[in-house]
């Protein structure tokens, strides 16, 4: 006896014909007198009376579709429970930011989640991108944000914006206002003091690629991993250094730094939005995500983020 046996037999009788349920279940008529015939086999009895008016129940059949109705309405309301409970955003989120962008992102995410979704967890780390992209390949976060330009096949990848890089230094006294459209060749960057990360990050990779087809050597005057040294050896005057906007967004509105955009060629990175690939989104990630695109949008208008935005406002996208 299956769930199909029973919803058959019970459309039978509903309809008072073999030949009317067929109709109405789309199923051809032999077949379905087959799978009756089979169900009383099973029961060892008859379930149906037959006559020239059509069918009825006998006593055991009768029976069998109180049951067949009881169990049939637990089964839906089983689907309907499950269904809503894996529709209920709750349990615990991880997201992994850089540094340059998590002391925007994560005091808005954190109040929004908050507010909005009671139930779920969310834990924010903060990591540098080789790392961002390690915890995602391996499944120790649910979500984390980099600029890659390869995309690994164990991750899912969601392109939230191309933003172009800024060599940025100390504003002095007679420098002009920095509106943050200016701009700079890259052969500046062969003639002035760096301070850059001491691994191959997204920002250096493309920096000594640079170098390399231009054949020029990049002065390097210090390295760090640090994001809060870079920015302090680059406050003092010490160094120069290469940054994305959202990582002196505030020292340049209190008009301690200056800066200005990269071209000739443009040095422009992509920045993702990633997942486990083996690892399917559930309710409360989804929503986190949709959060994450929304902040975006907001960071995008109000200048912290620059460049270019490849995602709809949240409220368009579909989970």
């Amino acid at each position: 006896m299956n769930i199909r046996q029973l919803r058959y037999f019970i459309s039978i009788v509903d309809q008072g014909s073999v030949s009317s349920a067929a109709r109405v279940l789309h199923i051809a008529q032999p077949a379905l007198s087959q799978h009756i015939a089979n169900l009383e086999e099973e029961l060892t009895t008859d379930l149906l009376v037959r006559s020239s008016r059509g069918v009825k129940p006998t006593k055991a059949g009768e029976v069998l579709y109180q049951h067949a109705r009881k169990i049939v309405a637990q089964i839906k309301q089983a689907t309907d429970d499950v269904r809503k409970e894996a529709d209920t955003p709750r349990g615990e989120v991880s997201i992994v930011v850089p540094p340059m962008l998590g002391v925007h992102v994560a005091p808005l995410l954190l109040e929004r989640v908050t507010g909005k979704y009671p139930e779920v967890d969310l834990r924010i780390m903060e990591e540098l991108g080789l790392r961002v992209k390690e915890m995602i390949e391996n499944g120790r976060v649910d979500l984390g944000i980099l600029a890659t330009r390869e995309q690994s096949p164990k991750a899912e990848y969601l392109h939230l914006y191309s933003e172009p890089l800024f060599l940025v230094s100390k504003r002095r006294p007679d420098d002009p206002v920095c509106n943050g459209l200016e701009t700079a060749d890259v052969e500046r960057l062969f003639s002035v003091p760096l301070v850059l990360s001491q691994q191959s990050h997204a920002v250096r990779e493309m920096i000594e690629d640079a170098a390399e087809k231009m054949g020029r050597t990049l002065n390097l005057r210090v390295t760090t991993e640090s994001t809060r040294l870079r920015i302090s050896y680059i406050r003092s005057g010490v160094t120069y250094g290469v940054l994305p906007w959202p990582s002196f967004d505030t020292l340049w509105r209190r008009g301690e730094l200056t800066a200005q955009r990269l071209v000739n060629p443009d040095l422009v990175r992509n920045i993702f939005l990633a997942w486990p690939r083996n690892q399917p989104l559930n309710a409360a990630t989804r929503v986190v995500r949709q959060e994450m695109m929304e902040i975006c949008h907001e960071l995008f208008e109000a200048g912290i983020i620059k460049g270019d935005l490849a995602i709809e406002r949240a409220d368009n996208q579909k989970s």
